[in-house]
């Protein structure tokens, strides 16, 4: 099951929510305020070129065969 990213439209608190792919978004309620106004965020997952420094794995020599 995704983890989807909302805002809500009225308050504008941003959230993550733990959902099936196919339930529909206009279900979502704001854990703030409690309105049905949120709308799912574009989410964008942060990945390091090359090595990051802490581990060998990601280094630019590794091979994903």
């Amino acid at each position: 099951m995704p983890i989807y990213e909302y805002r809500c439209k009225k308050c504008k608190h941003e959230f993550e929510e733990l959902r099936f792919s196919g339930d529909r978004d206009s279900d979502v309620v704001c854990p703030k305020c409690g309105k049905k106004a949120a709308e799912r965020m574009m989410s964008v997952f942060g990945g390091k070129g090359g090595s990051c420094g802490s581990c060998t794995s990601c280094s630019p020599s590794s091979s994903f065969t």
